[in-house]
């Protein structure tokens, strides 16, 4: 099914994004579960199931905050995120979630604030959201997530597109790894680092995709953070001499989202600098695979 934004642009404000927001926010009990397929043609769920697929995607494995997606460490609570707190105070902004979740830059947060500052706020062409497409991308991508949080993610980020303009200037590239001189070695955890975020790759790994990536090369990784796993991921793959083979799915995994990007410019043509901005980080990315793989032949020859 193409879950995309079926409501009237008018009513956008009003009455999806409150939802949008809470859906975010908050496990879906009956009559949010009832609402959102109304509403916004979600598929129905079983509350109970969606309760156990809520901490599965969005506490464990997708983290729906802006700095994981911006920031050039992947990590949260950065400035940006200390930014956005002083604009919701400086707008009265302070819904009760702000003081539950992790950062203020949750995306249901952020949500909520495009619909308490309304279509015809200048403020809202300031803001740099294009973070939240990428993340809707990621839950998208995600196999732990049950077709009501994919379905979610996709209508999210297809009514940020439609009812959101973006920023009047492109973002700058966060800061991004340049790969290294052939004759210098990149040490695992930069790599890692590289890899875990966005803002410099362009794309999102899971930690359940690290470990999928680990079982189809036949390789075992031991439960831990997101960063522990895929600094064995690595390792174990350098082992049993499967490097080569994890480069290729790591290439395969970039073009999905290069491609992606691609078509979210070709449909929505005014966001189109900020999805260049992205895909000149798969193109990054895409450098450094390659020059690994090159490393690894020199070393088999």
């Amino acid at each position: 099914m193409n879950y995309e934004m079926k409501l009237h642009p008018s009513s956008f404000t009003r009455s999806v994004h409150p939802l949008l927001s809470h859906l975010w926010l908050h496990e879906p009990d009956a009559e949010a579960v009832a609402r959102a397929a109304a509403e916004l043609d979600l598929p129905f769920a079983d509350p109970t199931e969606l309760a156990s697929a809520y901490t599965d995607v969005f506490l464990l494995n997708v983290y729906p905050y802006g700095t994981a997606f911006t920031d050039p460490s992947g990590e949260l609570n950065g400035p940006a995120a200390q930014e956005m707190a002083a604009l919701y105070e400086a707008h009265g902004y302070q819904p009760p979630e702000l003081n539950v979740v992790g950062a203020p830059d949750h995306v249901g947060l952020c949500l909520g604030f495009l619909g308490k500052l309304g279509e015809l706020d200048a403020k809202r062409r300031e803001l740099s959201l294009d973070w939240i497409a990428v993340c809707c991308l990621a839950v998208e991508r995600e196999s732990a997530a049950p077709p009501f949080y994919r379905a979610l993610a996709n209508i999210t980020r297809e009514a940020l597109f439609a009812h959101h303009a973006p920023p009047s200037a492109p973002i700058a590239n966060s800061p991004i790894l340049q790969f290294l001189n052939p004759q210098e070695e990149l040490s695992l955890r930069d790599l890692v680092r590289f890899f875990l975020a966005p803002a410099q790759c362009g794309v999102f790994l899971s930690r359940s995709q690290l470990g999928q990536m680990a079982k189809a090369l036949g390789l075992r990784l031991p439960f831990g953070s997101r960063f522990e796993v895929a600094e064995m991921l690595f390792a174990s793959a350098g082992e049993a001499e499967q490097i080569e083979q994890l480069i290729g799915t790591l290439e395969a995994e970039v073009q999905v989202w290069a491609t992606e990007y691609r078509a979210w410019a070709e449909k929505y043509p005014e966001w189109r600098p900020l999805a260049d901005a992205w895909l000149a980080r798969t193109a990054e990315a895409d450098h450094l695979l390659a020059g690994m793989r090159q490393m690894a032949t020199t070393a088999i020859t």
